[in-house]
Formats: C-alpha cells, structure tokens, sequence
C-alpha cells in the first residue's frame, strides 16, 4: 500500500469516526447543549412538603443540591437573588404501603411512594422547565429486630431522594 493510499485511508477512518460520533449525539460532559451561556449560578429552594413525612422536601433539595454540584457546570448560590436560574417545587404527597407478607399480620417489606412537582425558573419569573406530575417509589425490608420503628424507611427515603435528583437533572439538561 502506498503513502498516498494509507493518508487517504487514515483520513477516511478520522471522517467516518467524526461522524458516527457527532451523529448519535454524543457530547463531552459540561453545559448542555442549548443551555444558555448567561445562566451560570442556581438556587434550588427548599422543596415544599405537604406530607407527615417531616424530612421529604429537605432530603430531596439536598439531594438535587448534590446533584447539580457534581455536574459542575452551573455554580450553586445561596439566595434566589444571587441566582441566574432557581428550582422549586413540592413534596404532594408520600404514601406505605405493604407488599408483601409472612402471614395476615406481618409484613415482610414495604414501598414507600413518592409524587411531587418541580419547575425551573429565570429571575424574571419565566417558566424554563416544569414537570407536575413526577412519581417514584422504593421497596425496602422491614426489620422486626430493630429499636426504631421502620428503620429502612429512612433509607428508602434517601434512596428516592437520590433517584428523583437524577431524574429531574437529566430531565432539565435534556430539555434544552
């Protein structure tokens, strides 16, 4: 094979690979695409809670806090004024429930569900990115031998903490 031929064929591998790459869409890890330059601090509020689960709405904001720390890519504030964009929303509701049993009266593990609402928001008060309808839910053991009433609830709770996190970053990134 000559010089001449092997260039061209060297070319030809770095054109199709270039293509196959900028084709499925694949990215580097950063910015989203579409995602405007001029944001580059969020505020993420408290997540209102309107359940007896005391912790739900403060474990969730931590969780996207975390979140949104690990990508990098926008810088956390600590106040809604100081922030480009501010994400917000609430716990609707959480609900127990058994799934399956030893016998009549002992459950063996449980799922704990979870719907909330969330938007994204300019300063100016424009709506980036809504979802009013997000569900989830984790089973989780119940462990008789335990002190605590229910210890893996709080687990589980973190857990569907953790997951909803992900859920609403890779919904937001995408959406732009």
């Amino acid at each position: 094979m000559s010089r001449e031929s092997s260039s061209i064929l060297w070319w030809a591998k770095a054109l199709a690979l270039l293509l196959v790459v900028s084709s499925c869409g694949y990215h580097l890890r950063g910015r989203p695409p579409g995602f405007s330059s001029e944001w580059k601090s969020l505020y993420v509020e408290i997540f209102r809670n309107r359940t007896s689960e005391t912790r739900a709405g403060v474990l969730l904001t931590e969780a996207l806090r975390e979140r949104f720390a690990r990508s990098g890519f926008l810088k956390l504030a600590s106040s809604p004024k100081e922030a480009d964009l501010v994400l917000s929303g609430e716990v609707v509701r959480l609900w127990i429930g058994g799934v399956s049993y030893n016998r009549y009266t002992e459950t063996l593990e449980r799922r704990l569900s979870v719907e909330l609402r969330a938007e994204l928001r300019a300063p100016h008060g424009k709506i980036l990115w809504r979802n009013t309808h997000l569900t989830r839910y984790e089973t989780y053991p119940v462990e008789g031998t335990s002190e605590v009433i229910d210890p893996g609830r709080e687990i589980a709770l973190r857990k569907l903490a953790e997951d909803l996190a992900d859920i609403i970053y890779h919904q937001i990134t995408a959406s732009f």
